[in-house]
This record gives structure tokens, C-alpha cells and sequence, in this order.
């Protein structure tokens, strides 16, 4: 008789994400090498930054000896943000999270329906500042910072790293995206400790290539490319750096829909992208290339054009064709007003203007 673990908490389904060979993705662009990948976005809250978030807050806690009073005040880095809202959540904290640029209303709404509160800033260094501002000001609060804690690199050495040398023996070729640096970093170090050969391939945007000597600025990805040189980025672990346009990863997003039914975000599609030109030039069926694939496709959906909607009606029975219509007109094309069950949610987004305000309605809370 089997048995089946039964969880005490979310938190503890974080890791194990499964390695999958892309043999699909190899045929629709005769790639020879073998190509896998991780498939990081399974994690709970959607992302690989769900690892990181867990383990900062939860030594942040461990170390400075904090209560059910704590806040945990965090910066949106794309899903670094809802990973944190939702680490907190989990664990009963109050959670401010420092928005900047152009945010989504679906990473806002999520960040509500998370209970977070959300300070808006102009740039990234307002975010830091306020941040920083917000933690001095409370007597116990914590920020998560993952460009700068080493933990953050640990967690992908003994987890993440761990986890692929216990599927695949030999890795020829690591290509991972570079956002906060601990991914790369983290299990490139193990790899390459077990094979000096294995060559590591870091992956950035075109538009925002700083490791590529290009200027540093931030780009419309979320999740690399964020306009700053991540202080734990091991720079000597890059043998190679492969430089992604935004084009290239809405294909490559689509194809790994379409070719292996994977749903994954923009970042990904950037993976993909460098794996599969890595494995063309590579050539060789002996060889493996591995790439994790960090974040699911929620929210980078509104970046992703879709060109296919007449296939919505493409039957020959005409009943049928205008039903399919139908559906579209009232189902899809109605305000979303309309589609919205009526409920009341308590808004709780502050401009950096009346931050006093913020830090009295925590205390109440």
C-alpha cells in the first residue's frame, strides 16, 4: 500500500522541480546536441525566486530572533515581489513590498489579494532608498534583499544544483539568465566543481546587456536585465554571454507552448533562445546542455501577441462556427467590469509621498 505525503505547509513543496529533455524543441530546430531543462516555474508561487525568498526569510527571522510582528519590506524585482508577499502570507507576516516603473495591475492585484501593502517609487533607486527608509523606521522589520545576500547563492548550491546533478551525470553546458546573480552563480560553482569542463553560458537582454559591456539600464523583462550588477554575481563562473531580443523570446516562448506544452514566461523563452543556438553550434549528440526555465507565463501573457484567432472558427459546420462566435462576443470581448463578481477589496497602495501613513497602518494592523 502506498503512501502519500501529506504537506504541513506550501512552503515545503518549494524545490524538487523536475528536468525534462526539450526532444520536441531539438526536432523543430534540428538541434543534434541534447537539450533539458528545469523547470523552475513549477515552484508554488510560480518562479525560481521562490527558493531564495523562503530561505532569506526564513534565516532573517532565525537570526535577529523575530516575532509574528516582523515586517518583511521588499523591492518588486517582477516575481521576486509576489514570491515575498506570498512567503510572508504563509508564515501570518505583514509584508511592504516598494514598487518602481511600470508595474502590471495583475502583479498589484496579486499583491492586494496578498494582503501586501504597496509603496510606489519613480526608479529603482528611490525603491532601494524607501526601502531602507521603511526598515529604520519600524523597530522590527527586515528587508529581502536578494542582489545582496550570499544566502541566496547558498540556496542554489545546496538545493538547485543538487537537484540536477541528481538527474543528469555530466552537464556539458549550463545557460542560465542572469537577474539576481544566485542562480547562476550558485549552481555553476557546483558544476563546474564537479566538471572543470562544464562551460557556463550567463543570458541577458539585448536591450539591457551590461555583462556584454553595453549600458546598464533595465528593460521591460521582468526578471533580468533589472539596471544594476547583482553584488553576489560570481563574474568569473561566465565562460560566455548570449545577448536575447525581445522577439526572440516571444518565439521561443510560443514554441516551447506550442512543441512541448510548456507554459513558461519571457525569461524562459530568453533561456531557450541561447540553449538552442548554443546546441546548433555545438553539434554534437554526445553532448548536454541544461538551462533552467524560471518563471511561468502569468504575467509576461499581455507582452505575448497572439496571431492566431481565426483559428477560433475554423470548421466546416457552420452551427458550430457561429456558437464559436458567439462565445467570443459574449464571453470575451464584454467589459471586464461586467465579468467581475462585485466584492469590495481594501486598497492598500501608498505613494512614496505618505510613507507616515504606511508605518501607521502597519502599527495598527
Amino acid at each position: 500500500m502506498s503512501t502519500k505525503k501529506i504537506y504541513s505547509s506550501i512552503t515545503e513543496i518549494i524545490g524538487n522541480t523536475p528536468i525534462v529533455r526539450l526532444k520536441k524543441i531539438e526536432e523543430r530546430y534540428n538541434v543534434k546536441t541534447q537539450l533539458y531543462a528545469k523547470l523552475e516555474y513549477l515552484n508554488p508561487f510560480g518562479s525560481v525566486k521562490d527558493r531564495i525568498t523562503f530561505t532569506l526569510i526564513q534565516n532573517a527571522w532565525k537570526k535577529n530572533n523575530y516575532n509574528r510582528n516582523t515586517i518583511i519590506v521588499g523591492i518588486n524585482f517582477g516575481d521576486i515581489s509576489i514570491s515575498i508577499a506570498s512567503i510572508a502570507a504563509s508564515k501570518g507576516l505583514k509584508c511592504v513590498i516598494v514598487v518602481y516603473g511600470d508595474v502590471s495591475n495583475k502583479v498589484l492585484t496579486m499583491l492586494e489579494l496578498l494582503n501586501a501593502f504597496i509603496v510606489f517609487t519613480s526608479d529603482i533607486e528611490e525603491a532601494i532608498e524607501q526601502a531602507t527608509t521603511l526598515v529604520k523606521d519600524f523597530k522590527l522589520a527586515v528587508m529581502i534583499n536578494p542582489f545582496d545576500d550570499e544566502d541566496c547563492v547558498k540556496v542554489h548550491e545546496t538545493t538547485t544544483a543538487k537537484e540536477i546533478l541528481e538527474s543528469i551525470n555530466d552537464v556539458d553546458y549550463f545557460v542560465s539568465g542572469v537577474d539576481t546573480g544566485a542562480t547562476i552563480t550558485g549552481v555553476g560553482k557546483v558544476l563546474k566543481k564537479m566538471n572543470p569542463k562544464t562551460v557556463v553560458v550567463a543570458v541577458e537582454p539585448w536591450e539591457a546587456s551590461m555583462l556584454s559591456g553595453k549600458k546598464v539600464r533595465s528593460c521591460e523583462v521582468k526578471g533580468m536585465g533589472v539596471g544594476l550588477l547583482p553584488r553576489i554575481l560570481n563574474i568569473n563562473i561566465i565562460d560566455y554571454v548570449f545577448r536575447v531580443k525581445i522577439q526572440e523570446m516571444i518565439e521561443y516562448v510560443r514554441s516551447l507552448l506550442s512543441s512541448e506544452g510548456i507554459a513558461t514566461g519571457l525569461t524562459s523563452g530568453a533561456a531557450i533562445c541561447a540553449a538552442v543556438n548554443l546546441g546548433i553550434d555545438v553539434n554534437d549528440s554526445s553532448k548536454k546542455i541544461l538551462t533552467i526555465l524560471p518563471s511561468s507565463i502569468d504575467n509576461d501573457i499581455p507582452i505575448i501577441p497572439f496571431d492566431n484567432g481565426c483559428q477560433l472558427v475554423a470548421t466546416q459546420n457552420p452551427s458550430v462556427s457561429y456558437k464559436l462566435i458567439a462565445y467570443y462576443v459574449l464571453f470575451l470581448l464584454v467589459p471586464s467590469e461586467m465579468k467581475k463578481p462585485k466584492q469590495t477589496i481594501k486598497v492598500t497602495r501608498y505613494s512614496c509621498k505618505v510613507i507616515p501613513a504606511v508605518i501607521q497602518l502597519l502599527t495598527l494592523k
